[in-house]
C-alpha cells in the first residue's frame, strides 16, 4: 500500500470511528482518545488529519448532510415535470422521513444540515452537483423563471433546514407536537413560500 493510500485509510478509519462513537455516545461524551482507539491508531495520528474534535465533527456533518440531501434530490428528481414547490416538498419529505427513521443521525445533526456554499453561484463558478440538481428543479418551472439561481438555492436550503430543525424539536425533544401533526404545517409554509 502506498503512502497516500495508507493516509486515506487512516483518515477514513478515524472518520468511521468518530461516526460510530458519536452515534453511540454523542459528541460530548466522545474524546479524541476514544476515536483514535476505535480507529486503531495512535492519538497523535488523529492530529495529522484533524486539528480537533470540532474539525472531525464538521467533516462528518458535511458528509452525512450531503448524503441525505443527494438521496432526497434523487427521489424528488423522479417527479419529472412537477412544479418546483412539489419538488422542494419531496426533498423536505424525504429528509423528514429519513430523520424520523434515523434518530441517532438526527441527534448527531441536531438542528443543522450542512449545505454547500452558495458563493460560487454569483461568481459564475460551476456549482457543486448537489446545487446543480436543486437548480434543475427550478428550470422550466414558470413560477421560478424570475428567480436567480442564488434565490432558488437559498430558498430551498432555508425551507428544508426549517424542516430539520422541526424534526429535532418534535422527534428528540417531543415538542411542540408530533412530527405527524407538524408536517402539514411545515409543508403549507413551504408551499406558500414558493
Amino acid at each position: 500500500m502506498g503512502i497516500q493510500q495508507n493516509k486515506q485509510v487512516k483518515r477514513q478509519a478515524l472518520l468511521d470511528a468518530a461516526y460510530e462513537l458519536f452515534l453511540e455516545r454523542g459528541t460530548a461524551k466522545t474524546s479524541i482518545g476514544d476515536i483514535a482507539s476505535r480507529a486503531n491508531v495512535a492519538k497523535g495520528t488523529f492530529y495529522l488529519y484533524f486539528s480537533d474534535k470540532d474539525a472531525i465533527t464538521r467533516t462528518l456533518l458535511g458528509r452525512v448532510s450531503y448524503q441525505i440531501l443527494e438521496e432526497a434530490c434523487a427521489a424528488a428528481g423522479k417527479l419529472g415535470s412537477a412544479s418546483f414547490a412539489d419538488k422542494v416538498l419531496a426533498v423536505a419529505d424525504y429528509v423528514v422521513e429519513y430523520l424520523r427513521r434515523e434518530t441517532l443521525v438526527l441527534r448527531l445533526l441536531q438542528r443543522n444540515l450542512e449545505w454547500p456554499s452558495a458563493e460560487g453561484l454569483s461568481s459564475g463558478d460551476e456549482p457543486t452537483p448537489l446545487i446543480q440538481r436543486i437548480l434543475e428543479f427550478g428550470r422550466g418551472c414558470p413560477e421560478m423563471e424570475d428567480r436567480t439561481p442564488q434565490d432558488i438555492y437559498r430558498r430551498t436550503a432555508a425551507l428544508v433546514s426549517m424542516c430539520v430543525s422541526m424534526c429535532y424539536s418534535c422527534i428528540i425533544e417531543e415538542k411542540p407536537d408530533t412530527i405527524d401533526n407538524m408536517k402539514p404545517v411545515l409543508y403549507d409554509i413551504i408551499r406558500k413560500s414558493l
